[in-house]
């Protein structure tokens, strides 16, 4: 199987699939039904389903989202996943901001390319971000990563805009911390939670114990079967 390519992870601009995989199911729904209609121009869907109506007001009122926009000015989008919510009859108008529409393609297309994960939910942006660096290489069985690549996997370095001003700060700088307050965070909520088994086995150091790369080991998990009817 071919090598993932280079930035095959979440990367800058991909902060809305971030804040999807930290939605509830209801709430998925919602968003992955607007995803499918989605259309140019198009900022309004509507929604029969009044189950859903408790998860939608969560969308308009308590999700906050920080979204870069990976534009040449680097501008970041404040915005909630829906901007307003309109009562007609017994349905549901759901409104989105337009500024949405570039960030939910990106969502579209992240759907598409593997679809089976759509029912994961992590809590944590490192381990988001170390399940999604982890699933492109789990054909491998054991991975070698440099320090600077797995902060940069893990979003703990500094970013900054083409103006230079500083978007994200640096943190996370030393291993000990690197290591207790991401990485080992990550790794339990991955393995308790996914379809992935995630192992840190090798930690390589140079002089000093200082610390220039990881190792780490990455199993899918057997898929439980479901049961049609015919005898096993």
């Amino acid at each position: 199987m071919p090598a993932p390519e280079p930035e095959a992870q979440l990367g800058f601009g991909d902060d809305l699939i971030e804040a999807f995989y930290k939605l509830t199911p209801d709430e998925r729904q919602i968003v992955l039904e607007i995803v499918e209609r989605l259309k140019p121009g198009v900022t309004a869907f509507d929604f029969d389903d009044f189950d859903l109506q408790s998860a939608a007001m969560k969308l308009l009122t308590y999700h906050r989202l920080v979204l870069h926009n990976d534009d040449k000015q680097n501008s970041v989008l404040y915005a909630r996943w829906l901007s307003s919510i309109t009562m007609v009859d017994k349905k549901m108008v759901l409104h989105i901001d337009p500024g949405l529409h570039s960030h939910l393609e990106r969502l579209r297309h992240h759907q598409e390319a593997d679809a089976e994960r759509a029912s994961v939910k992590l809590a944590s942006q490192y381990s988001i971000r170390l399940y999604e660096w982890a699933w492109n290489w789990r054909h491998v069985g054991l991975k070698r990563v440099s320090i600077p690549h797995i902060r940069k996997v893990l979003g703990v370095d500094e970013v900054r805009d083409a103006q230079g001003n500083i978007i994200s700060e640096k943190c996370l700088v030393h291993w000990p911390n690197l290591k207790q307050r991401a990485i080992d965070r990550a790794l339990h909520e991955i393995n308790e939670k996914t379809d992935l088994h995630l192992k840190l086995v090798a930690v390589g150091q140079a002089k000093y114990r200082r610390v220039l790369s990881l190792a780490f080991e990455i199993r899918e998990k057997k898929r439980k079967t479901r049961s049609n009817g015919a005898g096993s």
